[in-house]
């Protein structure tokens, strides 16, 4: 994650997790995000899955969240970023 423009940047070589800020999270319509007007970038925002534990699976997923992003959305779907709860 990028510190300063607030999205999602690439992360130094030869490591695995990256810290992310705190997110404050609130759940919304469809309809109502697309009236707020959110700028998540030239492609649109990348959807990442947010997993309790580092296994990934449906068991494991607690919601999935938009990210912005300046690169395609695609970019990081082929690196497989998503984020955990923790890491343990």
């Amino acid at each position: 994650r990028s510190a300063d423009g607030g999205r999602l940047d690439e992360s130094e070589p030869k490591k695995l997790f990256v810290g992310m800020p705190a997110i404050y999270v609130t759940a919304t319509t469809a309809k109502d995000l697309k009236g707020k007007g959110i700028d998540y970038g030239p492609f649109g925002p990348y959807n990442s899955a947010v997993y309790k534990y580092p296994k990934r699976n449906d068991r494991y997923l607690i919601f999935r969240l938009l990210l912005k992003t300046d690169l395609h959305p695609y970019h990081w779907k082929l690196r497989g970023v998503c984020l955990m709860a923790q890491t343990e």
